[in-house]
């Protein structure tokens, strides 16, 4: 799934009730009273949803071409 169709899926937990099993990627300005955390299902191991990882934690290789 794409970051964007997550984001529109997501649950919009605030902080305050935010806990270890959701998703903690932050949406918004955390400036703003429209600042949320993804909420939905987590993998296995990784603080993210399934699409979240995928922005997250990228191969080591592909960070280094980006420097190239």
């Amino acid at each position: 799934a794409k970051v964007s169709e997550v984001a529109a899926k997501s649950k919009n937990i605030p902080l305050i009730e935010l806990t270890e099993r959701p998703c903690t990627w932050p949406l918004g300005d955390p400036a703003t009273s429209d600042f949320w955390f993804c909420g939905l299902p987590t993998q296995t191991g990784k603080p993210y949803c399934e699409a979240h990882v995928g922005v997250a934690f990228q191969p080591l290789s592909t960070r280094r071409d980006r420097r190239r």
